[in-house]
């Protein structure tokens, strides 16, 4: 159990960590690079009514006068640094981290491991975890679209555009590798709150070996205990 444990907790650290240290690595990027701007809607309504008032004008003539090159410059910094752009440069680094580090040893450890779920939402992850051993000693770029690969629940909505990508006619094919990422934080996330526990595992145990035995015989003491109506209407019905 213990060594089961030990490896369960290894494989979380390295997702984790993978993910911690591309955003600090941004952020620290960020500081290096960036020169906040204390006025910039200011700037940009300066912009604005100077190209609004000469929509003729040329750009060195009309807004060169009103914000000079490098404050420009220092806006577009700031803009790339947020929003979609900050998650795409993060993406960028755990994706450099987890192929340069990490991807040869996850599926190791994946393999020694058996992964199982009391509850049909999350075996979409348990599902997802089996494509990634089958293909992880091939040299795919994309996965074969002719495998049933788990989206839902897999997938956050912010990160699709990167794992589901579209070739020249447009067809939907789903990169491998940040496939694999999304997978592994997916199960990071029920593996700490034992959605999805492991077999021969202590901490990360079936949850419901821990419900007494006899938890049903004495459902309504159980239930008094904790403070909840037995009734299950009444329980909706406040």
């Amino acid at each position: 159990m213990e060594i089961t444990d030990n490896l369960i907790e290894l494989l979380i650290q390295i997702v984790h960590r993978i993910g911690v240290r591309a955003e600090r690595k941004v952020e620290k990027e960020i500081l290096n690079d960036l020169r906040k701007l204390s006025n910039k809607y200011g700037i940009l309504f300066n912009m604005a009514q100077s190209a609004v008032s000469n929509p003729e004008g040329v750009l060195r003539d009309v807004i060169i006068p009103v914000v000079n090159e490098q404050t420009l410059r220092d806006l577009i910094k700031e803009i790339k640094h947020t929003g979609p752009a900050y998650r795409e440069k993060i993406n960028t680094i755990i994706r450099a981290s987890y192929g340069s580090h990490y991807r040869r040893m996850v599926p190791e450890i994946l393999g020694i491991l058996e992964f199982r779920s009391n509850n049909e939402v999350h075996r979409p992850v348990i599902r997802a975890l089996e494509l990634v051993k089958k293909f992880s000693d091939t040299g795919y770029h994309y996965l074969p679209m002719s495998e049933e690969i788990p989206i839902d629940g897999i997938i956050l909505t912010v990160n699709k555009e990167i794992i589901v990508e579209k070739d020249e006619k447009g067809q939907e094919r789903i990169n491998r590798m940040n496939y694999e990422i999304s997978v592994l934080q997916a199960l990071r996330e029920k593996l700490r709150c034992t959605k999805i526990w492991v077999a021969g595992a202590n901490r990360y145990r079936n949850p419901d070996h821990d419900l007494p035995t006899d938890f049903e015989e004495r459902r309504e003491e159980n239930y008094k205990a904790l403070k909840q109506p037995l009734d299950r209407k009444h329980s909706l019905q406040h």
